[in-house]
């Protein structure tokens, strides 16, 4: 990404996905964004996309492996969607909005 910034390019972060419970708190998200603006990124975009159904399965079978813990947390929080609650979803976009404001970077590319 430096490179890209030295030759030019706007760049910027498309940090998909935050992983509720594994990289979705306070200091995760702010060590992401610090990075990406070290890097040189001048906006963030979306953070969360939607799936199908099949990208959900791979993935509760690696937190099955990884954190069994977690499992019961994500399906309390993600049901049988393919996304966690919007009131969920605004307030982490609200903390990423402010972390980009606190570390000079545009919370979107427009």
């Amino acid at each position: 990404m430096k490179r890209c910034k030295e030759e030019g390019f706007l760049t910027g972060i498309d940090f998909i996905p935050v992983l509720p419970f594994l990289s979705h708190s306070d200091e995760q998200l702010e060590e992401m964004i610090k990075t990406a603006k070290d890097y040189g990124a001048k906006f963030s975009l979306t953070l969360f996309g939607k799936g199908p159904a099949d990208c959900k399965a791979l993935y509760y079978k690696v937190l099955e492996k990884y954190f069994p813990e977690l499992i019961v947390k994500y399906k309390s929080l993600f049901r049988i969607f393919f996304t966690p609650p919007k009131e969920y979803q605004e307030r982490l976009e609200e903390k990423s909005r402010m972390l980009c404001e606190k570390h000079g970077i545009k919370f979107g590319i427009l």
